[in-house]
């Protein structure tokens, strides 16, 4: 489960667009950020994604990529042009092989930063490979079950798109305002770029009756699948959220997008995670019903001014549960983060930025009031500190400077936290049912972690 938004200028008042998203995965699915340069390669090389090869391009561009550990592909990303895109699984009606055979999502996402200059490009390229390779390609970790077709938001600083899949058939449309999207196909028949010949397919399907206005999300969605998403509902409050801060402040920045990225679906005053259920954009696993938790997130803001020294910035977590978390600057034309051990997890508790924060995260399932206040104390600070640092001009090396030590502050701060909940023996306290305790007792003792 995921969600992504973008809001244009039209929507923010200003010379500013932004675009966040939330990927939600399996608990202990860590994601590493992996910062890869523009490379050349070989004529005729072969590519190796997920599960199948493809020809390799001359030149891939430099990318900033939040993916799941053990995954080629990426859940979100941004590349050296600006260009943005971030997914979500839909479920949709179509027959899925399950020989992964196909791209997942999150190969998609990759490929195309890897190949576009911009927006337009990026949405050439990714409905290409869609029509060329499929999407017969299992999207879970520990469920190798887990199928599904994917949505898309792509971005750059001029244009922005929605794209909603089912197999090799899509439809997109240019967003114009504000666009949030969830585990759901949304658009209807006002889609402006389709796949050949679409409708004409689907009438030969039987997906709709000759004469009948087509509709892509009636025409393709898993009702069942869909409906228990809550996607409607989770569209539904980040929208709202947007709306209420942008009135608030007369404008939306990127610090709104991070506001709206850490929202629960109950009043966060009185929030626990052991509440916690689908309806949340930062969500927290409990077990059956709920079972993704956010494990990565990202903001990136255009600025389309001329006058503006820095066009586009890009605020990652590197962590779970943005709630609990610090948005953290990245650069382009830098080399000092790249595979870096902090931003490296494996598949169980080691050194790494997003295993020592899951120590943090973990006590806050059992008393989330008391983590929360002093996590989110500090977290604001920092945060101010470095978005105030990202809007001027820099060089590549004050960049390199900035990113790095924004990184050591966070593993530093993480330290302290996690020292004054030890010490005050925060994160045990609340009453929890005996199904959630166990629920998260197996989830770390997989990890091997200790809180």
């Amino acid at each position: 489960m995921c969600d992504t938004s973008l809001a244009t200028e039209k929507f923010t008042g200003s010379t500013r667009r932004v675009f966040a998203k939330n990927s939600d995965r399996e608990p202990n699915e860590a994601q590493a950020i992996l910062h890869q340069g523009r490379m050349n390669h070989p004529a005729g090389s072969l590519l190796k994604t997920t599960f199948i090869s493809i020809p390799q391009v001359p030149t891939t561009y430099e990318v900033l990529l939040s993916k799941p550990f053990q995954m080629w592909g990426a859940e979100i990303g941004v590349n050296e042009n600006g260009v943005a895109i971030g997914n979500e699984a839909v479920f949709t009606n179509l027959k899925k092989p399950k020989r992964n055979e196909g791209l997942t999502g999150m190969d998609l996402i990759r490929l195309t930063l890897e190949r576009s200059n911009s927006a337009v490009e990026a949405l050439e390229t990714i409905t290409s490979l869609l029509e060329t390779y499929g999407q017969d390609a299992c999207g879970g970790y520990e469920d190798s079950g887990f199928f599904y077709h994917n949505s898309f938001i792509i971005s750059d600083g001029s244009n922005g798109f929605v794209l909603e899949t089912a197999d090799k058939f899509w439809v997109a449309k240019k967003i114009e305002t504000y666009y949030a999207i969830s585990n759901g196909l949304t658009i209807e028949s006002d889609y402006s770029y389709s796949s050949k010949s679409l409708e004409d397919k689907i009438t030969k399907m039987g997906l709709r009756k000759k004469g009948e206005e087509f509709s892509f999300r009636k025409a393709f969605s898993d009702k069942f699948y869909t409906k228990m998403s809550h996607c409607q509902e989770r569209r539904s409050n980040h929208e709202t959220n947007a709306v209420s801060l942008a009135k608030k402040t007369n404008t939306y920045s990127a610090q709104n997008a991070m506001k709206v990225l850490r929202s629960h679906s109950s009043d966060d005053s009185r929030f626990e995670v052991r509440n916690s259920d689908m309806n949340s954009i930062c969500m927290h696993a409990t077990g059956l019903f709920t079972p993704s938790n956010t494990n990565g997130s990202l903001v990136v803001e255009w600025d389309t001014s001329p006058k503006s020294p820095a066009p586009f910035r890009v605020f990652y977590t590197g962590t779970s549960n943005p709630c609990l978390s610090v948005f953290k600057p990245f650069f382009f034309g830098t080399k000092n983060l790249q595979n870096h051990s902090l931003l490296s997890p494996g598949s169980s508790a080691d050194g790494s930025l997003w295993w020592n924060h899951e120590k943090i995260s973990r006590r806050a399932n059992f008393d989330y009031q008391s983590v929360s206040s002093l996590m989110m104390a500090g977290t604001d600070k920092l945060e101010e500190k470095y978005y105030r640092e990202s809007i001027n001009s820099l060089t590549d090396q004050k960049k390199s400077e900035i990113q790095l030590e924004a990184l050591e502050e966070n593993a530093k701060f993480q330290d302290k936290i996690l020292k004054e909940l030890q010490e005050k023996r925060i994160g045990h306290s609340l009453w929890t049912s005996p199904v959630f305790q166990i629920y998260w007792k197996n989830q770390n003792n997989k990890a091997g972690l200790m809180t």
